[in-house]
């Protein structure tokens, strides 16, 4: 099975910040990340963040592809 995702992450303040987002990759316990925009830390066996840079009045798009494996 595979998954993408798309998050846009938006800042309507006037100074730059730093959004952290948890997924979790409930589907299975075997999963791969595929493709990613940003780099991620893997925090269990279940879980990845990210740390995502929002520029003043702007925003960021957080795109990922998840892959999971059945043994």
């Amino acid at each position: 099975l595979e998954e993408a995702f798309e998050i846009t992450l938006r800042n309507h303040k006037d100074e730059a910040i730093e959004v952290r987002v948890v997924e979790h990759l409930s589907r299975w316990s075997e999963w791969k990340i595929l493709r990613s925009s940003l780099s991620y830390t893997k925090l269990d066996s279940s879980t990845i963040e990210f740390r995502v840079p929002v520029p003043a009045n702007g925003e960021t798009k957080l795109t990922y592809e998840v892959r999971y494996f059945w043994p």
